[in-house]
């Protein structure tokens, strides 16, 4: 911003009065002076080392802006994350601490206390007496603490989510793979996302978190979730980012993450990141709101503690992988939306007593979400 504020000024010019034809300074041979006024200079667009495009336009959104609630996943989105950029680096919130001047003398902008209010709705259809129906519900907010003078605050958000299960019908499968009909994440997430050098950037989360259908709660409905990731930039297209998400599931405890984030220019990105890889490409604006196109991956799924039909409590996971395709829109007002539709697969119910295991039938899933 310091950068901008300065290239952007320009110096006072003074423009000569024409000189009358019967002045005896007047001759045809003398040349009139040219005197231009020099353009405004912007600072390059900077550029964000790891932001998913589902929580905000890749390339558009500046360094220190506030992290997006993460609108899906088993826990987070990996590259959510929304890094300080370093000291001095145009467009930075970091050149300064919030409120302190800049090198230009402006103050910095002040850190909003609350970042983002999310809401979101995830439905997953059931198709036959073997499916497995899902309605998730979800809100949450993001809010901002700045840690004395450091410029890169940590971000607070608690939420809830609501899932609503129906199916699928146990004389379909060996054993008894009863659901109840609802269950419940309350969880309070806790984010830092450092930018250490110019090149070198950490997302750092740790999640705790009740997940029950609040009938069977004991410790094993206490889980604690997190990622650690690395993100190098190479260049302003070209980004590395390597790490590891902690799940805390049955069958999954950890999980590599990472892989490549290629920007080629300011309306198309691809990361190329597992688990949740994602491409996006703005399709065209209407005022002052950007609409993107993309097509993703997802790990989905869940854990949490149940009661069974017969009365004993019982651990479930969730697992499945999802490939999706929708569109997002990102307004000036700091409104935001996005509606998918994808393909879910390879779906696993899994109990802890170890039985039964089922595997509901492929179905299809609509979501949609609103973030201020």
């Amino acid at each position: 911003m310091a950068a901008t504020g300065a290239f952007a000024q320009q110096q006072r010019v003074r423009f000569p009065s024409a000189i009358p034809p019967d002045s005896p300074f007047y001759s045809e041979a003398t040349p009139a002076p040219a005197f231009t006024t020099p353009p405004a200079q912007t600072a390059p667009p900077p550029f964000d080392p790891y932001a998913d495009p589902a929580s905000q336009p890749p390339a558009l959104t500046p360094y220190g802006a506030a992290p997006a609630a993460s609108p899906s996943g088993p826990f987070a989105q990996p590259y959510s994350a929304q890094p300080a950029g370093p000291v001095g680096a145009p467009g930075s919130m970091a050149a300064a601490p919030p409120g302190e001047p800049l090198p230009d003398g402006a103050l910095a902008p002040r850190q909003r206390f609350l970042q983002e209010l999310h809401l979101d709705d995830t439905q997953l259809l059931r198709f036959g007496p073997r499916g497995l129906g899902i309605n998730d519900v979800g809100l949450d907010g993001v809010f901002a603490v700045p840690v004395l003078a450091i410029a890169t605050p940590v971000f607070i958000t608690p939420g809830f989510t609501y899932h609503s299960w129906n199916g699928p019908s146990s004389g379909n499968f060996r054993g008894f793979p009863d659901l109840p009909p609802n269950a419940y994440d309350a969880y309070l997430d806790t984010s830092w996302h450092p930018q250490l050098t110019s090149w070198f950037a950490a997302d750092l989360d740790v999640r705790v978190g009740v997940y029950s259908d609040f009938s069977a709660v004991n410790g094993r409905s206490i889980r604690i979730l997190g990622r650690g990731l690395g993100v190098f930039t190479l260049s302003p297209q070209w980004q590395v980012a390597a790490g590891i998400w902690y799940l805390d599931r049955l069958t999954v405890k950890i999980l590599p993450a990472g892989g490549v984030i290629w920007t080629p220019n300011q309306d198309t990105r691809f990361a190329l990141t597992f688990p949740n890889p994602k491409l996006s490409q703005r399709l065209f604006t209407i005022g002052n709101t950007d609409v993107w196109g993309y097509v993703a991956g997802e790990y989905g799924g869940g854990k949490w503690t149940i009661r069974r039909a017969n009365g004993a409590s019982d651990v479930m996971e969730l697992n499945d992988l999802r490939a999706l395709a929708g569109f997002e829109w990102f307004a000036l007002s700091g409104m935001k939306g996005n509606a998918e539709i994808g393909y879910v697969f390879d779906r696993h119910i899994i109990y802890r007593s170890g039985t039964p295991r089922a595997h509901p039938s492929d179905t299809v899933l609509f979501r949609a979400g609103l973030t201020y």
